[in-house]
């Protein structure tokens, strides 16, 4: 789960966490070992001028060219650029959605993000039973996923919900977007949520399922993400407010969005994982020296550098999404870019698990 003091192990406690280690990790690669399996992804919005990128179609070729075997898909918000939809008949469902992801043939456990609240977000909710991919029951969410003796919980928030959105604009044009963006910039004016009562709501709900939870693996996805090296950085009120219940619940990650790029993050045993680049990419990592000036580890990030960058918020350079391979003793992440290739990996444990994890994460090629 992180990185923590090992303490004193006998030499049959380190053989037997070797031995469970060395044999699910043999098996990552083509996800074989793993008793249930996950993508991550997030911003899959496409463009408003053509409603999907040629990096969005990639990934999703990545994505079924593995989805055998795979149990669904956590969709992370930002479904729609630039301002959601408005109905649950918009074609967009079809052209940015169905066509793109359809052979992937498995459930999307879908949120929303900051852009489809410029829209209409019950239209989302509602789209859910037009859909066999599709499945957005209500704005927030638990899910859980038994495959013998291993459980998973996933927990999906609306954080929009809670911390505000980045402009005060619903079902209006880019333009009002771009205007109010503007304005707050000028004012200096914070996020806050619009309605603090349908807030404090879900942080209770939240609260309830986490301490209900007794799963092998919890997990807890929004939109925005807690930690971000990226253009974004962190959203303080999930710093503020999530991540006391994060560590007093034992929560094994947090996964989000928003920022355009793939990280590994750990702060105080907490893992946070961003995968967000599903249409297209940001190499920022403008936030790197300030989250580690308050104690938080970033093990890797990508996209690297590229000349190509300015080209990169249009889907035309890189991209990539998230894999779990989740097994009783072991979960291995796996991060791809665009093509499938494997970037990076990381592993977390069981919450039950007594014996902490020494290894956290391994670059594959050293891009970090």
């Amino acid at each position: 789960r992180g990185p923590q003091s090992m303490g004193v192990l006998s030499p049959l406690s380190l053989f037997l966490h070797f031995f469970v280690c060395s044999a699910d990790y043999s098996a990552y690669l083509d996800g074989g070992g793993a008793a249930l399996r996950f993508f991550v992804i997030g911003d899959i919005g496409g463009m408003p001028i053509w409603d999907v990128t040629s990096t969005q179609k990639e990934v999703a070729r990545a994505m079924i060219d593995r989805a055998r075997g795979i149990k669904s898909i956590i969709n992370l918000g930002d479904n729609f650029y630039f301002t959601g939809v408005m109905s649950d008949s918009d074609p967009r469902f079809n052209t940015t959605f169905e066509y793109v992801y359809r052979d992937t043939r498995v459930p999307w456990l879908t949120i929303a993000g900051n852009h489809d609240h410029f829209g209409n977000v019950q239209a989302q909710i509602s789209y859910t039973s037009k859909s066999k991919l599709w499945y957005f029951p209500a704005p927030y969410y638990n899910k859980m996923y038994q495959e013998g003796d291993v459980s998973v919980e996933f927990v999906m928030l609306d954080t929009i919900e809670l911390c505000g959105n980045s402009v005060d604009v619903q079902t209006g044009s880019m333009w009002d977007v771009i205007k109010d963006a503007i304005k707050k910039k000028w004012n200096g004016e914070e996020m806050e949520p619009k309605d603090p009562v349908i807030a404090e709501r879900q942080w209770a709900w939240l609260e309830k399922k986490l301490n209900e939870s007794r799963a092998d693996y919890l997990f807890v996805a929004g939109h925005y993400p807690v930690y971000s090296v990226s253009s974004h950085g962190p959203t303080e009120c999930l710093v503020d407010r999530l991540v006391p219940l994060l560590k007093k619940y034992n929560v094994t990650g947090y996964f989000a969005g928003h920022d355009h790029s793939l990280q590994h993050l750990h702060s105080e045993g907490i893992t946070y994982i961003v995968s967000g680049a599903g249409s297209r990419s940001d190499q920022s990592t403008g936030y790197k020296d300030k989250l580690r000036a308050r104690g938080v580890t970033t093990y890797w990030h990508y996209p690297p550098f590229s000349l190509l960058h300015v080209l990169s918020q249009l889907g035309v350079n890189d991209g990539g999404f998230v894999e779990l391979d989740i097994s009783k003793n072991i979960a291995i992440v796996l991060y791809f870019n665009k093509k499938g290739e494997i970037k990076y990996k990381s592993n977390l444990y069981p919450r039950w698990m007594a014996i902490p994890s020494s290894n956290i994460g391994k670059s594959i090629d050293g891009e970090l």
